[in-house]
């Protein structure tokens, strides 16, 4: 198992930084409905961070060989 990195920017349309907008770090599962009889993809919570001043956040995740859901959710509009 191989660690990883992931690291990201928020910026506003016009290309201001999003400063401490919550980031939510989710590992995508495979899952099986049995009432859909069909397999999907359910996200489990990892962690989460706050942007810093430039807009940039980074995590440390423990295999890079997962798929990864990131969520940005911004309590100040601008």
């Amino acid at each position: 198992m191989a660690r990883g990195m992931i690291r990201g920017m928020v910026r506003y349309k016009n290309r201001v930084p999003v400063r401490g907008a919550i980031i939510i770090l989710e590992r995508m599962v495979n899952v099986f409905n049995e009432e859909l009889k069909e397999e999907d993809w359910e996200g489990v919570y990892l962690g989460y961070t706050q942007t810093n001043i430039h807009g940039e956040f980074c995590f440390s995740v423990p295999d890079n060989t997962v798929t990864y859901r990131v969520k940005v959710f911004d309590n100040h509009h601008e």
